[in-house]
Formats: C-alpha cells, structure tokens, sequence
C-alpha cells in the first residue's frame, strides 16, 4: 500500500517537472516587449510585433547574403562530400576564385596581377591597394 503511493506520488511529481519544463521551453520562444513608461515587461503590439519580425527576417537575410555560396550550386557554405575511396569533394566559393586583373599605373603603363578573391581584386581596381602590396598575389610571370 505504501509503495503504490509512493508511486503515485512519484509519477505525479515526475509529471509536474514535465509541465515546468514545457512551461519553460513555451516561455523561452516568447515575444515581449519593455513598456517605456513603467518599464515592466509585456505582450508587444501589433505595431511593435510587425517591426520585431521585420528587424529578424532582415537579419537572417543579411546573415545570409554574408555566407560563402557555392560557385555551381549556389548553396550557403556547401557541405564536403566524402566518397568510399576516401576522396573528399568540396564545392568552392568565390573567395578560392583566382581574378587577373590590370590597371594603369602613373607612367602610363599596366601593371598585371592574379589574385585570389574578389575582394582583393576589387581593392586593386579601386586603387585601396597596390599591386606590388597585394598579398594574395600568384607567383607567376605576366606577359
């Protein structure tokens, strides 16, 4: 007789720890809002609800927009793929991209290098950096 109200008491304990827990987990995807006044904290409006969501879709998208993309799948940060011989297959991104670029230079001349990266070459053109200072430059002859 014991035992079985220990057991119930035992599933009713485990069953309110449950609850707490779900209680806890439902909480901690809410959406409040500080009210400016009293600075208690609330449900927001519609208003403020609308311009929350708007500032985390934007986010992730920038987030997004900011990740390598493969260069054939356009994939966010494509997976490797490991093959049973123990060969890997990456997909590159734009950064392992090799850029040849030119510019004129104060003499009058062009002046070559090859460049890994579309933001070092886009620095060249631009005049942000110099040839000769480049540091992903390629070693290899230009004609």
């Amino acid at each position: 007789m014991i035992e079985k109200k220990t057991q119930q008491a035992l599933r009713l304990a485990s069953a309110a720890a449950l609850f707490a827990v779900a209680g806890l987990a439902q909480a901690a995807g809410q959406t409040v809002a500080k009210d400016p006044e009293t600075g208690a904290l609330r449900a927001p409006t519609a208003a403020e609800a609308q311009a929350l969501q708007g500032k985390t879709a934007s986010g992730r998208q920038s987030m997004a927009a900011s990740q390598p993309r493969g260069l054939l799948t356009g994939k966010v940060n494509p997976a490797p793929v490991y093959h049973r011989d123990g060969t890997v297959e990456q997909e590159l991104d734009e950064s392992s991209q090799s850029f040849s670029v030119a510019v004129r230079n104060a003499d009058g001349g062009i002046d070559t290098a090859c460049v890994t990266g579309a933001e070092a070459a886009q620095a060249i053109v631009k005049g942000k950096k110099s040839i000769s200072k480049t540091a992903k430059v390629h070693a290899h002859e230009h004609k």
